[in-house]
Formats: structure tokens, sequence, C-alpha cells
């Protein structure tokens, strides 16, 4: 006689009958009950068997989760926790701490020898650490879980930790499972995030403050500039200028041996003034007030020693009298750089107008450097490169160099010109 459980066949019964006759049939209905029950008794035990299977499945999750994971009572009172909770909680005073455990519930500590929490209080545990605000919040997330399938959320505080906990009634069970996250760290984190952001911010408000003092800086070194260039051009240069002139007439009126004397006063006076008129239109050349940023340029490339050539394209147009003065000003230090440290045998500046923005590049075919000769020169105090880039960078622009040893040097910057 076949045993199903459902529409499985688990096996057949047999029965030997060693009459020829065939059994009656209050046989064969004994025979189909003890075929039926003992299906039903396979089914169970196979039943069991997976139940406890998936119990010990799900224990050893528990049991190796590092969450939190209790139950516990309608009274609150602990009646499961895994290893995580045992060792995070099990120190912490609270109701129930010390009181026997129910029936049938282990107490002691477990294998690590943590504190067992059985039969402890759970909401004194959880909700002990702020007071009322966190037994209230703790207290609404715990009459959810008893009555809503969903159950309840809650953050509190145990002791030290700061947990996040959602709790959830048990199926079939007059009880409440909660599983908790500890927080701490992260909140911890958090708060040093926040701390270093407004450390952040208040260092972003110094640098630009620092910036703002740049730009100030720069502005008023050049007015100083034009200043001192004014007045060496209308004062000093006009002095030496008069007295190379009474020089000469007074040596057109004194005898042959004291006229030479004079002469090389007035010879000498004149070199003063050549070079006075050099340094004033280093400080501000007039051409780039009076004639514009391309004249300017080309005759910065005739003041240098390393032969240059300026190169223009795009649609030429004047740019706004700051803009060409920082143009000009990296220019100028650009070639400076040529002359002392490339040892260059020519040279080009290469001006390019585009929409919206300028692009300049200066390139030479000298020495070229390393980044680490770079670096090791910006160490030793030498920062041209260092203050070409903040000086492109205050006037919203960006700069590139580019360069090895033995191939040149290239410097490049945009800035935009509307």
């Amino acid at each position: 006689m076949p045993l199903h459980s459902g529409t499985e066949l688990l096996g057949y019964l047999y029965a030997d009958d060693v009459s020829t006759d065939p059994p009656p049939e209050p046989t064969l209905q004994l025979a189909r009950s003890l075929a039926a029950e003992l299906a039903l008794t396979l089914t169970r035990e196979r039943l069991r068997a997976a139940l406890a299977r998936e119990e010990a499945r799900y224990r050893q999750l528990a049991e190796g989760a590092h969450d939190l994971i209790l139950t516990a009572d309608v009274r609150g009172r602990i009646t499961y926790a895994n290893p995580a909770a045992r060792r995070l909680l099990g120190g912490l005073p609270g109701p129930g701490a010390g009181e026997t455990a129910p029936p049938n519930l282990s107490g002691g500590a477990d294998a690590q020898g943590a504190p067992s929490l059985l039969g402890r209080s759970l909401p004194g545990l959880l909700a002990g650490g702020e007071g009322e605000s966190s037994l209230a919040a703790f207290s609404a997330a715990w009459e959810a879980a008893k009555r809503q399938p969903e159950g309840g959320r809650a953050e509190v505080r145990a002791g030290p930790y700061h947990l996040e906990v959602r709790l959830s009634p048990v199926p079939g069970e007059n009880g409440v499972l909660v599983v908790a996250r500890d927080l701490s760290i992260l909140k911890r984190q958090a708060a040093e995030i926040e701390q270093r952001g407004a450390a952040l911010q208040v260092a972003q408000h110094r640098h630009l403050e620092l910036r703002s003092f740049l730009a100030l800086f720069t502005q008023a070194q050049e007015e100083e500039r034009r200043r001192i260039s004014r007045e060496l051009h209308d004062d000093t240069a006009q002095v030496l200028s008069a007295s190379g002139r009474r020089a000469a007439r007074l040596a057109r009126s004194l005898p042959p041996a004291q006229s030479a004397e004079a002469l090389q006063l007035r010879d000498d006076l004149n070199a003063a003034l050549l070079s006075v008129r050099r340094f004033a239109r280093n400080l501000r050349p007039s051409v780039l007030d009076d004639l514009g940023l391309l004249p300017a340029l080309e005759w910065l490339t005739t003041q240098i020693q390393t032969p240059a050539r300026l190169e223009i394209s795009g649609t030429e147009r004047r740019l706004s009298p700051a803009l060409e003065l920082t143009v000009f000003r990296l220019v100028q230090e650009a070639l400076s750089n040529v002359d002392r440290h490339s040892g260059a045998s020519s040279a080009a500046v290469r001006v390019r107008f585009g929409d919206g923005e300028v692009e300049v590049r200066i390139a030479d075919d000298g020495q070229g450097f390393s980044p680490q000769q770079a670096q090791a020169r910006a160490e030793a105090g030498h920062l041209g490169l260092t203050s070409l880039r903040e000086r492109a960078e205050l006037a919203g622009g960006r700069l590139e160099i580019r360069s090895a040893a033995g191939q040149g040097t290239a410097l490049e910057f945009w800035l935009p010109s509307c």
C-alpha cells in the first residue's frame, strides 16, 4: 500500500498474509489507516528535520551577525540575545540586571565570557541612555511593534552606544524581535566630518581673504610702479636731461683741457638718463597704456637678450586694462626667465584671440628642466613659476608649464577676455 505526502510518494507498506483467501474489508481498512498514520508521521518527521535545519541556519546567521539581535516576551524580558548583543549590552547597568532568568533559559556567560542578557529588561537596557526622551522614543516603537505588523523604529542611547533599533512582532508568538545597529562610530565620524567641514570652511574663507589681499597687493604694487615710473620720467629724467645740456654748454665755454672733462660729465649724465628711462619703462611701459597690449608685447620681445618673435592669431582686439596688464606681466616674467635660466638660442610668444578668452604661449629651445629640478628650486625659495600660476588664477585663468631636461620649455596660459 503506497504512503503519500500530498502528491509525493514516501514509500510502501507491505503486509504478508499466509492465507490464500482475499483479506476481508475490515483488514484492508485497517491497512489503509495504518498507511495514512505512517505517512502522516513520516511527513511530520521530515518537516521537523527541515525546521531544525532552518532554525540552525538562522541561528547561525544570528550568532554570526554584527548587528544586535534579541527577542523579548510581552513583558519586555529578553528571551534570546546573539553574541553581538551580549558583547555590547552585557556590561551595561539597568533594570533587571542580576535578576534570575526565567525557567528553561540559560543564564551565566557565553563562550567569550560576555554576560548573559536573558531575563533582563530590554526597555531598561535600550531606553535608559538619555532619560525621558530616549525612553519615550523606545516606548513608542515598542508599542508599535506589538500592535502593527510592520513594527516600529527608534534611535536610542544605551550607555555609551548610539543604537538604531528596529522592532517587529514575532509571527505566531507573543513576543517582539529586536534588530539593532551600533551607530556610535558613524555618529563620531559624522561629528568629525562636520567639524572638519567647519574647519575647511574657515580655511576656504581664509584662502579667499588671502587671495583678495594678494589681488589688492598686486593692484597696489602696479599703482606704485606706475607712480615711480611717472616720477622717474617726469622728474629724475628731466633733471638728468637738463644737467646734460648744461654740461654741454659748459664744455663749449671752457678751455680744451677742462672741456673734455665737461663732455665726459655730459656723457655720464646721458648714460644715467638712458638707465633711468629704461628702468621707468620696465616698471610701467608707456606703450602699454598708450598703444595697447600687442605693441607692448612687441616691445618686450626686443628687450630680452634671447632672439624672440611675436606671433598673433585670431581676431585682434583690445582687452580691459587690467587684463592687458596681467598678460603683459606674465609674458614679461616668462621672457625674463628665458634670459636668466634657459640658455635658449630663440624664443617665441604666440597670442591667440579666441571666443571669450585669450591664449598666450611662450616657448623656447633651451635646456628645460625636470619636475624634480622645479621642486628643488621652489624649495630653495625661487617662486617665479608659482607666482606666475597664482597671478593667472587671480585673473580667473589657468596656467600650464611643460618642460623636460634638454627639450626646452613651453609656458601656456588662458585668461577670460569677456
